[in-house]
């Protein structure tokens, strides 16, 4: 039987800062003068592919850098990466081998433009070489733009930094200081309005995107188990009967068609063993989104979990689920941190069904891992008996792969006319955005979920500090209140005690100039002060005296934050954007009146909200109503 072990270092690799008489020390398989380093993993990560150093790439004029007559710099290019490996500039720690694999390609075509540029040392290199260095560096193309990102030639300018600081060391280094008194984003050119951070998913793409994850864990987990089951078991039949591979697919098609037709096949049938080998991907997509968008643990984090990480917290009364794994991301420990995330029943369900995907690919290979797949894909014969590929944890590449694949499938509603590209790290940023600007007071419960070690640390894959988190909440806040003035300044009709006041007051716009006066006055009124509280249900115009929720200065009590209370607020709006959810309401409590056992005070309650909701139905319609008797003076 073929092994699908993944390949195991035996002993954790011991931390070092490079001795001389071991310069070589962070090598496995190795020496200091092969033309290629193997970096031993720093951590479990890196056990699957490890990081690979070739110093035999090709210079200006079609030469090799492992030729003699560079054996100086090479020599120094070699030091210089040790210095890396061995100390980082901020921490003076060790770092990962795929960090210092970053910092090679940049060192790359550092020495392609110093061979081009006539330079044979680094110690020849003054403040106007430098220079002209990142100028031809911001000249060259990025991707998806004209030329490099600021942000990358920022990285490229820590080389300099180890350069100068390592000088004694290195013996070839910089003699002179390269930023005096300057930081590098601040040479580089870098603006914060400029760093392009990761995007969150769209509310209407992420709604359609974790119901329909949600439905198929929920509904249909079971039935495509169970397909699984009956391939698996008719692969094995004609296997004994030294069929031939066409043969046995045929007869495992004609399993599934006779599973399928004998019923409880779910929504979605499958009768094929195409069908199956998607649905089956599709299931894996599924999970990994519910986990993602409902917990917020990093890609990573997520395909490291292993059987059995559902844990119980607290005593009876207060006992909350958690999922435990462990945080990779700038961790020392070479099996990451060990981390608890907080996690809800369907986050839960996942964990379930993973268990119950990944139990023969752990019983094949002694692992503990949810996310074992077939490192190549075939198909459906990953589910054969016996996988006859070779098994490892999914990787981040081949998830953001999936994840596409499933939004497709799904047919997720497009973002402004185009279809919307999903990645592994929406989840997170999508989580952390939700919770954080409907109550700002979350921020520390991030966190916490996150994993961070204070508060004031905020993952910098999401929206870096504390600061630029507060800045980007406060941007969405703008944004958000921009355009509900734009639509409240065009609506046809407004409902509540705040609309009838914006009814009777805005002014009028006609013309071709109409769009852009419209929203230049929406940004008037933000900037004057007037922000909006955006909801489901309703706009806040929020004034402190009128408030209903018992607000301060700073705003609203988010305690007090129900639609009730909203409605009776002189500073509630609503509009017809607004009208699914009050007949929602309308309907929802019209069916409890005809709930005969309803205590009485249960049916007081919900006859109010009748009113209350029939009470608002009727001003926005109202409002419409009387908008188009005078000829619609209001264009939107």
């Amino acid at each position: 039987m073929r092994s699908n072990r993944s390949p195991r270092t035996s002993t954790v690799p011991r931390v070092s800062t490079g001795a001389p008489n071991d310069r070589a020390w962070f090598l496995i398989d190795s020496d200091w003068h092969a033309t290629v380093w193997r970096f031993k993993p720093t951590n479990v990560l890196e056990e699957q592919s490890l990081v690979q150093l070739h110093w035999d790439f090709s210079l200006p004029g079609g030469e090799s850098f492992v030729d003699d007559r560079f054996a100086a710099l090479l020599q120094s290019s070699r030091e210089l990466i040790a210095v890396v490996r061995s100390r980082s500039l901020s921490s003076g720690l060790p770092q990962r081998a795929t960090t210092v694999a970053g910092y090679f390609h940049y060192l790359r075509e550092l020495l392609r433009w110093m061979v081009r540029s006539g330079f044979a040392r680094f110690s020849d290199l003054d403040a106007t070489a430098l220079l002209q260095f990142q100028r031809a560096l911001s000249a060259r193309p990025g991707i998806g733009r004209a030329s490099l990102a600021t942000t990358t030639v920022q990285k490229y300018l820590y080389l300099f930094t180890y350069l100068f600081r390592f000088r004694g060391e290195l013996g070839d280094g910089l003699q002179f200081d390269p930023f005096p008194g300057r930081s590098h984003g601040e040479v580089a050119g870098v603006r914060d309005a400029e760093i392009r951070r990761l995007p969150h998913t769209p509310d209407a793409v992420a709604v359609a995107l974790l119901q329909g994850a949600v439905d198929l864990v929920t509904k249909e987990a079971i039935h495509i188990l169970r397909a699984r089951c009956v391939y698996a078991e008719a692969m094995v039949l004609t296997t004994q009967r030294a069929l031939s591979e066409e043969s046995c697919r045929k007869a495992a098609n004609r399993a599934l068609q006779r599973a399928s037709d004998d019923g409880g096949a779910g929504t979605r049938p499958i009768r094929t063993v195409k069908e199956l080998a998607r649905m089956v991907d599709m299931l894996y997509a599924a999970c990994f989104v519910v986990i993602s968008y409902l917990v917020g643990a990093r890609a990573i984090e997520i395909l490291r979990l292993h059987v059995g990480c559902i844990r119980n917290q607290g005593d009876h009364d207060s006992r909350i689920a958690v999922i435990a794994g462990a945080i990779f991301k700038k961790q020392a420990e070479y099996h990451g941190r060990p981390h608890e995330w907080v996690a809800p029943p369907l986050a839960l369900q996942a964990i379930a069904v993973l268990e119950a995907l990944s139990a023969e690919h752990r019983a094949q290979t002694n692992h503990r891992e949810l996310w074992l797949r077939q490192r190549a894909s075939l198909g459906a014969t990953e589910w054969r008996a016996e996988c006859p590929g070779t098994l490892g944890v999914m990787t981040t590449p081949r998830m953001r792969m999936l994840l596409q694949r499933f939004g497709v499938w799904l047919g997720l509603p497009h973002h402004e006319g185009k279809p919307w590209q999903l990645s592994t790290h929406q989840g997170r940023k999508t989580f952390a955005r939700f919770v954080a600007l409907r109550d700002r007071s979350g921020l520390l419960a991030i966190a916490q979920q996150f994993g961070h070690r204070e508060r004031a640390v905020t993952d910098h894959g999401y929206a870096g500090s504390d600061y630029h988190l507060n800045q980007e909440i406060d941007a969405e806040i703008l944004t958000q209140s921009v355009a509900a003035w734009e639509h409240m300044l065009s609506a046809p009709g407004l409902g509540g005690r705040a609309g009838a006041e914006i009814m009777a007051k805005r002014p009028r716009f006609r013309g071709a100039r109409q769009k852009g006066e419209l929203k230049s006055y929406a940004r008037l009124l933000v900037d004057a002060g007037l922000v909006l509280g955006v909801c489901d249900w309703g706009f806040c115009i929020y004034r402190e005296e009128y408030s209903a929720r018992l607000g301060n200065a700073r705003g609203p009590n988010p305690a007090r934050r129900q639609p009730s209370t909203c409605a009776t607020c002189k500073n509630f709006a609503v509009s017809t954007q607004h009208r699914p959810y009050w007949v929602h309401q309308l309907r929802r409590h019209e069916a409890l009146l005809d709930e005969p056992s309803l205590p009485r005070q249960t049916l007081r309650i919900a006859r109010e909200r009748v009113d209350e909701a029939r009470r608002l139905l009727r001003s926005i319609d109202g409002e419409v109503t009387e908008e188009k008797a005078h000829g619609g003076c209001h264009k939107s």
